[in-house]
């Protein structure tokens, strides 16, 4: 008998013990060491994904901020530019000049350095305004973000300073392209005689065609970056009256051989020589 009573203590001691013990007994099991674990990786890898959002897109200005601190809409008819490499290099057009300069990114964080420029002027007086107070702005940029395909460059206090939308520059060959000024060889750039029209078709070959005004003309041209040699070109043989026209012709036809680079803004290409002056400027011709 009094050993069934210490049994029967024994299993009541038990009961106890497990009802203390929800687990049933057993020991909470501990964290398997080998999960993975958050660590800042994640967060490097998302600051570098957005580097890369910001770089090799070419960005055109929408707004900036003026010298009256008000939002201004950028000219319609003068293309500003922006393109960040990976080496830490930003360039693009101002307007009128091209400009370049030095940045750092640190996640949300931008810097961008003083930029230096090309030392042409450009009419009307608006370009030049608006390029001055663009390249005063991108030098207050403290930080960047990018929504949807639009770059916002903030200052120290969060605000939009510049504004851009993501676009694709048009492309030197596959289209025609009409002259609106040409280099006249006494310093000066005129416009088209009246009632004419100059073209220019860019092959990928390397062949160079289109219409002089009067005649028909072909030729060649090579690239190197934004480096051009265009070749002295031949056409076909009519002559044409009206005052001016083949004086333009020939000057059109000089002032392509001058070219030594190119650049499209938009849908606007210029030829310019070696010391910078503009040789021909056209307009891309809407595709038909």
């Amino acid at each position: 008998m009094k050993k069934m009573i210490v049994v029967l203590s024994v299993l009541a001691a038990l009961l106890a013990l497990v009802a203390c013990n929800p687990s049933g007994g057993q020991e909470p099991i501990a964290a398997d060491a080998t999960e993975p674990v958050a660590t800042d990786a994640a967060a490097n890898e998302e600051t570098v994904m957005e580097a890369s959002m910001l770089q090799g897109v070419r960005w055109v200005l929408v707004s900036y901020l003026n010298a009256a601190g008000e939002t201004a809409e950028a000219l319609a008819d003068r293309e500003v530019t922006a393109e960040f490499n990976a080496e830490g290099q930003m360039a693009g057009s101002a307007g009128c000049n091209r400009y370049f300069a030095s940045y750092t990114v640190d996640g949300s964080a931008l810097t961008i350095g003083q930029a230096g420029s090309t030392m042409m002027a450009c009419e009307p007086a608006e370009v030049m305004e608006q390029e001055a107070q663009f390249l005063a702005v991108l030098g207050t940029a403290a930080g960047w973000h990018v929504e949807g395909d639009q770059l916002h460059i903030l200052d120290a206090n969060g605000q939009t300073v510049a504004l851009f939308a993501a676009s694709e520059p048009a492309s030197l060959t596959g289209g025609t392209w009409s002259a609106t000024g040409i280099n006249n060889g006494k310093q000066a750039v005129t416009s088209l005689v009246i009632d004419t029209t100059v073209t220019a078709v860019f092959n990928e070959d390397g062949g160079l065609n289109g219409s002089a005004g009067c005649n028909n003309f072909m030729t060649s041209y090579t690239l190197d970056g934004q480096n051009i040699t265009i070749q002295p070109a031949a056409t076909t043989r009519k002559m044409c009256t009206g005052e001016g026209v083949m004086e333009q012709e020939t000057q059109f036809l000089t002032a392509l051989t001058t070219a030594a680079t190119w650049n499209i803004s938009g849908e606007v290409l210029e030829l310019r020589t070696a010391d910078g002056a503009l040789a021909v400027s056209f307009t891309l011709q809407p595709a038909e």
